[in-house]
């Protein structure tokens, strides 16, 4: 015990641990530096990759903007064209029935069309026929 008491009380004892103590801490303290450098790295490569993730997002959007507005578009000129191409079924429809000999009434009730567009019809077709 007296040995353990005689190493306990060296007089170099207390300043090699405070200098072992100094030196882990010194250490540690490195490796903190290391690691928040490494962190701050990590962080800039992140904040770039949030970048460019952000601008291609929004380029996304941009195009799918321009799609939405070019099927718009599309679907309204798609709609003027089955109006046009039924209004011109029923003008078909009525210039054969007048080369058969049908008159404006028949060509009202068969082809759904106004009488003023019937008559127009019938005078116009009916003279091709006798021309």
């Amino acid at each position: 015990m007296t040995a353990l008491y005689e190493v306990l009380n060296h007089p170099l004892l207390l300043p090699a641990a405070s200098g072992l103590m100094l030196l882990f801490a010194g250490w540690f303290f490195l490796l903190a530096m290391r690691y928040r450098r490494l962190q701050a790295r990590q962080i800039a490569h992140l904040h770039r990759d949030f970048r460019a993730l952000t601008a291609a997002a929004r380029g996304v959007g941009q195009r799918v903007l321009e799609i939405e507005r070019r099927q718009r578009n599309l679907a309204e000129r798609q709609d003027q064209l089955d109006l046009y191409d039924a209004a011109n079924q029923s003008y078909d429809q009525a210039i054969s029935l007048v080369h058969r000999g049908m008159g404006v009434t028949e060509l009202v009730r068969n082809c759904g069309l106004s009488e003023g567009e019937a008559e127009l019809i019938y005078l116009l077709h009916r003279l091709d026929r006798t021309a």
